[in-house]
């Protein structure tokens, strides 16, 4: 999984942001399994936990950004991932029973 990721993020021949991105990729996965409701990490959630990882990188050090215009230029973050990361975690999601 951290070398797909560091293939997209363009970082595949680098080691500096290993730990990070391990980081990232470890609390990501326990998101993944408490938003799915599971016990354990799933295979198939990898897909939704790469984007995941590569959403929350991108993020770093501009968490809490609603908006900032400069220079003709909009960057907008919205608050938790993707519709698209959501919809691959909704497809693996169990059903909690109380």
């Amino acid at each position: 999984m951290l070398d797909k990721i560091k293939i997209l993020l363009g970082l595949s021949n680098t080691e500096e942001k290993d730990e990070l991105l391990e980081t990232l990729i470890s609390l990501c996965k326990d998101e993944a399994i408490d938003f799915c409701n599971l016990k354990e990490y799933d295979k198939k959630l990898d897909s939704a936990v790469i984007e995941m990882v590569i959403e929350r990188y991108n993020k770093l050090g501009t968490e809490g950004l609603t908006g900032v215009s400069t220079n003709g230029i909009n960057e907008q973050h919205t608050d938790g991932y993707s519709e698209t990361v959501l919809s691959k975690l909704r497809k693996n999601r169990k059903v909690k029973c109380v």
